[in-house]
């Protein structure tokens, strides 16, 4: 794992039940601005960082579960749901995270610009564009235009609030974050 996070973190099943609740949570608070399309958070790259590849894709899915049984996604769409928002944002985000680990300098603001907020948009994106290619006609009567805005303003958004509670979690629980490996961000200057 060249520069991203450590091995040895225990996950514990309290932190994988509250993401994967959060998670569910996200996705049901949505929007249909114009159209048929629902605009969500996706929460899947909050879950990355926080849990690690392997676990995020288990509160992703637990998440999509949750969306399911209060009906916030019908469950003819959980598939392909789960699949275009859940686990595209987490590959595109794992990626990226693992681009700037081996790219970029070990830094605390590498780390949580770089690796959190950039990443965190480009998943976004990601499932923005997948979407729309998906659902073309999705829109209604939003201008394809103001379509493409407002998933830029979702995508800072999200990352916005995924930077400040991984910046907190790095700074107050380090051991908390799983891709967040201590003795590489948080050694003392040479």
């Amino acid at each position: 794992m060249t520069g991203v996070g450590r091995r040895d973190k225990p996950v514990s099943p309290h932190a994988l039940g509250a993401v994967a609740v959060l998670v569910g949570l996200a996705w049901t608070m949505r929007s249909t601005p114009g159209g048929v399309l629902a605009v969500h958070w996706l929460a899947a790259p909050l879950a990355l960082f926080v849990l690690g590849p392997r676990w995020s894709v288990a509160a992703v899915a637990g998440g999509a579960l949750f969306a399911g049984i209060v009906g916030a996604v019908p469950w003819a769409n959980l598939p392909a749901r789960l699949l275009i928002d859940g686990l595209l944002p987490l590959a595109v985000a794992w990626a990226w995270l693992r681009a700037v680990g081996r790219a970029l300098p070990a830094h605390l603001f590498v780390y949580l610009f770089a690796a959190v907020f950039v990443g965190t948009v480009l998943a976004v994106l990601a499932t923005g564009t997948v979407q729309r290619l998906a659902w073309p006609d999705a829109l209604g009567s939003v201008r394809a235009a103001d379509g493409w805005i407002a998933l830029l303003i979702m995508a800072d958004g999200e990352a916005m609030i995924t930077g400040f509670i991984v910046t907190g979690l790095a700074v107050y629980r380090p051991e908390w974050l799983q891709t967040f490996d201590e003795r590489r961000y948080l050694r003392p200057p040479a």
